[in-house]
């Protein structure tokens, strides 16, 4: 296994295609900065991707319009946000390669922590997030209205 960031540009489109699929957004073609993710490949190519976002702006660069209007943001942070992890196949470690390379991505940018915002329905990723000593710090209604409650967590790197 082997991690990229940033993302290299001859699967950028790839790891673009695959975060998209993951989290919905449907607006075409996306733009995407590749120095917000970070890829894990493996032999059989592209495993995963984790979406990064700062108070700089994120791996998607230009949020579809529908977005500016109902999309509530969870509060500011100094921490490093983890904007959407995505593996193709789980349990083989590659959600958590992720995670452990966002952690020095952190301390690379001077970022305290790492964050997590999650929706409270998604159990299996908040017992991910926990297992990884991520804590949680509040819950409240941020994403989507439709989208349920959202747990925030971090973990302090």
């Amino acid at each position: 296994m082997k991690i990229y960031a940033p993302i290299p540009e001859a699967i950028l489109s790839e790891a673009a295609g695959l975060w998209h699929s993951a989290f919905g957004h449907r607006c075409g073609k996306l733009r995407v900065c590749p120095e917000n993710a970070i890829a894990v490949i493996s032999s059989d190519g592209l495993e995963g991707i984790v979406g990064l976002r700062d108070d700089k702006g994120g791996f998607l660069t230009t949020p579809p319009p529908l977005s500016r209007i109902l999309f509530r943001p969870a509060p500011p942070t100094s921490d490093l946000v983890l904007d959407g992890i995505v593996v193709r196949h789980k349990r083989r470690g590659y959600g958590r390669a992720l995670v452990a390379a966002a952690e020095i991505e952190a301390r690379h940018r001077c970022r305290p922590g790492l964050r997590a915002e999650v929706v409270l329905r998604n159990r299996p990723a908040l017992a991910f997030y926990q297992r990884l000593g991520f804590v949680e710090e509040t819950r409240g209604w941020y994403g989507w209205p439709w989208s349920g409650r959202a747990v925030i967590l971090r973990k302090q790197v």
